[in-house]
């Protein structure tokens, strides 16, 4: 039932990244008119912060079934600047590979939304981070 939804309205997708002592951080929000669909979030070892934004808007496309309908949030402006330009920093590329064609599955807005400014997906997002990283 819940891919039906997914295929025929509207989702907002929010993600953000980060790194801390060497490990590496992403998660995502999925919802729907204010309400969480779902969540995930994931740890990486040597990875930068701003690698980690991009892995979330990677692993959060790779979840959601093709030709959905998404707006994506993030508060990196280095992603919104790469996928806007079709290119970025070279240390990204390898991320690049992978996002392009997840972009190609689905109707994307991005949107650059601005960090700890009380928006609760994003704080989530946060939270989220902080939380899998600790483990």
């Amino acid at each position: 039932m819940l891919n039906f939804f997914r295929r025929f309205y509207a989702l907002e997708i929010y993600t953000d990244g980060s790194s801390k002592d060497g490990v590496g951080s992403w998660a995502y929000v999925i919802s729907r008119r204010g309400r969480c669909l779902g969540e995930n979030s994931g740890r990486v070892r040597r990875a930068s912060s701003n690698a980690m934004e991009f892995q979330a808007a990677i692993e959060a496309l790779a979840s959601i079934p093709p030709k959905s309908n998404v707006t994506l949030f993030t508060d990196s402006k280095i992603l919104v600047d790469a996928i806007i330009s079709r290119k970025g920093h070279a240390s990204f590329q390898p991320q690049l590979d992978l996002l392009f064609p997840l972009t190609q599955r689905h109707t994307i807005t991005w949107r650059w939304i601005k960090a700890h400014n009380g928006n609760k997906f994003n704080e989530r997002c946060d939270q989220l981070c902080t939380l899998i990283r600790g483990k």
